[in-house]
């Protein structure tokens, strides 16, 4: 196995128990927020969406699927509780950004994976290397991690 492997993996691995857990949170739960004034599972499922999407365009896979959940899902704290898609339709849409990232990710090989992202100039990415695809996963895995943590605080 190798380290690619490993990091694949924990993607997958990290994706897996957000579904679990968010099956286990009721339709009242899930637009709760977790803690006063705190995001709801709806929100961060949503903002999970949204940043996965954007791994689509990120990494020159292809567009986003869904552009329209950056207006919903962005990073304001207090202006986000509004306008929230359904449980079923954002579970749905994760679906399928997982998906054509998880066809995407088993295609790339590691000089793909060591290879830098769209939001990084060639020039750049020569003096900072550690600028690439990989260091991206890795750190959106740490992300999903965080905001796993926040929705099991509300399951059930």
């Amino acid at each position: 196995m190798t380290s690619l492997n490993i990091c694949l993996i924990q993607w997958d691995t990290y994706n897996r128990r957000m579904q679990k857990v968010i099956e286990t949170i009721s339709d009242e739960n899930f637009q709760r927020p977790v803690v006063p004034d705190g995001n709801s599972p709806s929100w961060l499922l949503g903002h999970l969406v949204d940043t996965d999407d954007a791994l689509l365009q990120l990494f020159g896979i292809s567009d986003r699927m869904f552009p329209e959940l950056a207006k919903v899902y962005h990073h304001e704290r207090g202006t986000n509780q509004a306008g929230h898609l359904s449980k079923t339709d954002l579970a749905e849409k994760w679906k399928a950004v997982l998906a054509k990232l998880d066809e995407a990710f088993k295609s790339m090989n590691e000089n793909d994976w060591l290879g830098r992202h769209m939001s990084v100039t060639e020039e750049d990415f020569k003096k900072e290397p550690h600028r690439n695809k990989l260091n991206v996963m890795l750190s959106r895995v740490g992300h999903k991690a965080s905001h796993l943590g926040q929705i099991a605080m509300q399951a059930k």
